[in-house]
């Protein structure tokens, strides 16, 4: 390890490791690197793909009292092993600069995130974060916890801020929703973390009916689209034709917010966000169409009942964008209908059911990133 000392006393220009080289071993690793390990399912062991692993080595200058002086960043992805590498750092400490920090943040969609220096529970130091050799084991987000939190523990910049972007969305709802509401826990940055309860989108549309309204007969499987993740605004219904390509899925998701302001705020981001969108104003107070390849998609505002509404359906299964809308007009009155349901643990939840939709079921990590939607075209991968 690299720890020059200067004649009279001045700092290192690399600071002391405060993580070993190995989980086996107590020898200081090194704060420059490389760095490797492998990232798991907690609950599965199997490898996760595709995970964001960020790192940071913060500089500083100053004797005695220091003082912060830039930073170099860098990304990788986990491989289809959930393996990373991080080179060593190129950049050279000098008398003028030296290296203090390094942190590393593993973050993945629907997962809590992992960092080398804190734990997201109660923000205690992480003791078990080693150079090489490194193990992390993330867990899947609980249901009605604080994204507001959960964002401000991932921090980071880069391609980890684009992968949290559904998640910012999401805890800037949570934050409009506390003030709307006259609430202080957006304030508190979700410490208080009460479970809350959850919007139930299952009065929207069923199996049987999206047959009749489509005349499709195959067998269809139910469960919840994972861009977004459930909340007490939110929730959403996927139908995935079993055996056939996303162009005989349909999906629908809902926002119900506690005012119609909220409620077209809602509304304007999603229009921006859709491909293609085409204003049509034939739902509602103001609807839109948008298509990507053989996708084709509604989204309606309502501002009486506060709802947003979005319908996602395959040109297999919906003819044209004309069926698509009557489909969704007879929807959007069941908003009156929505309710809500208690939080539960992800081992309480069910799997999914070819006929009957499950009451909090929560999709596979595996499939996270290939969710049938119109995507925006920022959030590509």
């Amino acid at each position: 390890m690299l720890l020059t000392v200067c004649a009279g006393g001045c700092a290192p220009l690399v600071a002391e490791a405060p993580f070993p080289a190995r989980p086996d071993t107590v020898q200081p690793g090194d704060l420059l690197g490389p760095f490797d390990g492998r990232v798991l399912d907690a609950a599965t062991g199997k490898p996760i793909a595709g995970a964001i692993v960020w790192v940071s080595w913060g500089f500083e200058v100053g004797r005695g009292l220091s003082a912060p002086a830039g930073a170099v960043t860098k990304s990788v992805e986990t491989d289809s092993d959930g393996r990373y590498v991080i080179p060593r750092l190129a950049e050279t400490p000098d008398d003028q600069r030296r290296v203090a920090r390094f942190t590393l943040v593993v973050y993945k969609r629907g997962y809590t995130a992992y960092r080398s220096d804190r734990r997201f529970e109660d923000i205690s130091p992480r003791r078990d974060f080693s150079q090489t050799m490194n193990l992390v084991k993330l867990d899947r987000f609980p249901v009605g916890a604080s994204h507001v939190r959960h964002v401000r523990f991932v921090g980071g910049s880069g391609p980890l801020k684009v992968a949290l972007a559904p998640e910012i969305m999401q805890a800037s709802l949570e934050l409009t929703e506390a003030a709307a509401l006259g609430s202080e826990g957006g304030d508190k940055g979700g410490r208080d973390e009460a479970p809350r309860a959850l919007l139930d989108a299952t009065p929207l549309l069923s199996v049987d009916e999206l047959r009749a309204a489509t005349g499709y007969t195959g067998e269809l499987t139910v469960d919840r689209l994972g861009d977004l993740p459930r909340s007490s605004t939110y929730d959403s219904k996927h139908f995935r034709a079993t055996g056939k390509p996303e162009s005989y899925d349909a999906a629908v998701r809902v926002w119900k917010l506690p005012t119609a302001k909220m409620a077209e705020s809602r509304y304007v981001r999603l229009v921006a966000e859709l491909p293609g969108a085409e204003v049509r104003d034939e739902l509602g107070d103001k609807s839109v169409r948008a298509k990507e390849g053989r996708l084709l998609g509604v989204a309606v505002l309502d501002r009486e009942r506060a709802a947003v509404l979005q319908l996602s359906c395959g040109a297999d299964l919906c003819r044209d964008h004309d069926q698509a809308v009557a489909l969704l007009r007879r929807i959007l009155p069941r908003v009156d209908r929505l309710g809500l349901s208690t939080t539960t643990t992800p081992t309480e939840e069910e799997a999914p059911s070819k006929e009957k939709e499950p009451a909090e079921e929560e999709p596979s990590p595996s499939k996270d990133d290939q969710q049938f939607r119109l995507r925006p075209p920022e959030l590509r991968r």
